[in-house]
């Protein structure tokens, strides 16, 4: 039976950390192996810079998703206009924001609200829904000039997109995915309203690339226990 290569100490924040379960499969020499803290610490500096670009899609996804709305429908609270009929899922959003708002003591104004809801409710929106094709594709999809196909690819991508991002905020393992195909997924997204934005989002990342470039590896005493 293998020994672990790790301290007591670091055997002691492996486990309170539950780090081991960020490692890729067959690289630990132990439950407890000290390369499970290093597969952690990479793992969080690969959510932090995902994040960040998921930050920069869900900003452009409202700002641009918001204007359009608001003027085809005539009003900043575009969601309580008198023709628009919503999904009971969708309002819940809204008015768990509101909620949300009033209890912090903030006013409750349509900019607030939507600065409140989450990624999920942008994605939400390019879906099927109540005849979301008719109304909310076709007065959205001129804010969106990149793209030149139907409503359900794209709204596959970003469903995809808002599935990875709620992976990141809640610390699940995401070192397994194809992250260069997700960031390149992030980009094409934002590319959909401006390359320009895309490309200063590209440029700005420059942690991930380099830490899918030094993707950790498999333990130094698994290595010689399998040589």
């Amino acid at each position: 039976m293998s020994m672990s290569c790790a301290t007591a100490d670091e055997v002691v924040v492996i486990k309170t950390i539950d780090a081991g379960r960020y490692a890729d499969p067959q690289a630990l020499c132990a439950p407890d192996c000290r390369q499970a803290l290093v597969w952690s610490d990479w793992e969080t500096h690969v959510a932090k810079a995902m994040y960040e670009m998921l930050r920069g899609l869900e900003n452009v996804l409202r700002s641009t998703i918001a204007s359009r709305l608001s003027t085809y429908y005539g009003r900043a609270d575009w969601w309580n206009a008198p023709r628009l009929n919503l999904t009971h899922a969708t309002m819940s959003k809204i008015e768990k924001a509101e909620q949300k708002l009033s209890r912090a003591g903030v006013p409750v104004t349509p900019t607030a609200v939507q600065c409140e809801v989450s990624l999920g409710f942008w994605v939400m929106l390019a879906g099927r829904g109540n005849d979301y094709e008719t109304q909310l594709w076709r007065p959205m999809k001129a804010g969106f000039p990149g793209y030149r196909g139907r409503r359900e690819p794209f709204y596959t991508r970003l469903n995809h997109l808002r599935i990875l991002r709620n992976k990141v905020a809640h610390q699940d393992r995401i070192g397994g995915r194809n992250l260069a195909a997700d960031r390149q997924s992030v980009m094409t997204a934002i590319g959909y309203v401006s390359e320009a934005v895309a490309r200063r989002v590209e440029a700005a990342d420059t942690a991930l690339p380099l830490l899918l470039a030094n993707r950790p590896g498999v333990c130094a005493q698994r290595r010689g226990s399998e040589s």
